[in-house]
């Protein structure tokens, strides 16, 4: 039976939410070093970049040789790199020559070049599936540029292209990526179908390895059925959507596929529409995430999420609380308003660390059958979350809250799968069965 808002239980959850939050790091004391003796390093060898082209690796790597390095620098290299996602794995060694010590980078690529049929879920709904083709370059000239197109049928049918070169210029260290795309979008909140055209353009500087600020400029042409054309903000069933958006992202997390150290800071802020006959609103997201290694086999993570709306949201911006982000326990509810915040906290205890295995050898496919990886954590997390439209909602009471315990699964193909089961404040138990990090 349902637990009422009210009761002990509520209260029990929200304590031990805000004590994993702030208190975490400090639940467990941390484990003292070992000692590693530093070994000077004169210089780097790269071998099994076929298709990476060499400047694509140095350029991570956040030491000028020669130097000396401690153990801890070496996993920043390897993490580093694994971070591109262009490698499956990477081995760091040392070779003396003389009286040089040279680090050998042996890298294992994926495969880059996708041809294939794409079979999607939407919205984390296997109610909501997209199937066509897509052809993807995930190492365009070896630079490390991304290049896809594609075609998708069923849920949300689209044509689409992407491009994204993480590095333009040498020395002047621009990001720059473009987008276009035509397509039938759901409308999740008054359910009928909206044909959109849209294109995108952001430039970006690298302020550092870590940090980059960036502009963009995005145009849409949104149509509503003759139905619903009452919705739209020209009042004519077609609108037209100028936006312009800044960002901030600052990221140090060691291993972005799974962080068990490190921090995210991603602060967007938009500006849409400009005209009388243009839905005008600012919007502003920041996502906030911390990773502290608490014992050698323990992490301990948070994150906090807010989305913040200044103005008229037309039918086709509205966010949400219930698809791409959600509250464990009220895995599937969906909430709307004009703000929104979410709140998680997790501990991450690795059961079984990385690990690779190869299967025999195959004509053509050996990219896939060699170097697989697998891993196995176990995660105990808190979830909380609330929406509202005007500051008085915004109140202790309005808040919704899970907590659990999972296994997440490292997968062959660099793939995760977390299995579930949550808690909420109400009473209601729930399995989960997702793909990909929680956060």
């Amino acid at each position: 039976m349902p637990v009422n808002s009210k009761t002990p239980l509520r209260y029990l959850v929200n304590a031990a939410f805000f004590v994993l939050v702030f208190c975490g790091a400090n639940l467990w004391a941390q484990e003292p070093p070992a000692t590693f003796q530093p070994i000077r390093i004169d210089r780097v060898m790269i071998f099994g970049n076929d298709h990476t082209r060499r400047e694509v690796i140095l350029r991570e790597i956040p030491f000028t040789f020669p130097d000396t390095l401690d153990i801890p620098d070496f996993q920043v290299i390897q993490n580093r790199l694994l971070n591109l996602n262009l490698f499956k794995r990477i081995d760091l060694n040392i070779f003396k020559q003389g009286n040089q010590n040279i680090l050998i980078i042996q890298v294992y690529e994926l495969w880059y070049l996708y041809p294939l049929p794409v079979f999607k879920v939407n919205d984390r709904d296997w109610n909501k599936l997209s199937y066509g083709m897509e052809f993807s370059h995930l190492n365009f000239r070896g630079r490390n540029e991304k290049l896809s197109v594609g075609a998708l049928g069923g849920y949300n049918p689209t044509f689409f292209v992407n491009y994204f070169n993480p590095w333009l210029g040498h020395k002047s260290k621009l990001t720059f990526s473009f987008s276009v795309f035509v397509g039938r979008r759901y409308n999740r909140f008054y359910r009928f179908d909206e044909h959109q055209i849209g294109t995108k353009i952001s430039l970006g500087k690298r302020l550092s390895l870590n940090s980059t600020l960036s502009a963009n400029v995005e145009f849409r042409r949104v149509s509503f059925p003759d139905s619903e054309r009452y919705l739209s903000e020209s009042r004519t069933g077609l609108d037209l959507v100028p936006r312009l958006g800044f960002s901030f992202v600052s990221d140090n997390r060691d291993l972005k596929e799974y962080p068990l150290s490190g921090h995210l800071i991603d602060w967007r802020v938009t500006r849409t529409g400009f005209t009388s006959r243009q839905a005008q609103y600012w919007r502003s997201r920041t996502d906030l995430r911390v990773y502290k290694k608490v014992a050698a086999r323990l992490s301990f993570g948070a994150r906090n999420l807010t989305i913040l709306n200044f103005g008229s949201v037309p039918a086709y911006d509205l966010i949400y609380i219930g698809f791409g982000e959600r509250i464990r326990g009220y895995f599937d509810h969906v909430f709307t308003a004009q703000n929104l915040m979410i709140q998680s906290a997790e501990i991450r205890i690795p059961v079984i660390k990385s690990h690779y295995f190869s299967l025999p050898k195959a004509p053509l496919v050996n990219a896939f059958t060699q170097n697989l990886k697998y891993a196995l954590n176990i995660a105990i997390f808190a979830d909380t979350g609330i929406e509202w439209n005007r500051a008085e909602q915004f109140k202790r009471s309005r808040f919704r809250s899970g907590y659990g315990i999972g296994l997440n699964m490292f997968l062959p193909f660099r793939s995760l799968m977390r299995i579930e089961y949550a808690l909420n404040d109400r009473g209601g138990g729930e399995w989960i069965i997702d793909s990909g990090i929680s956060f």
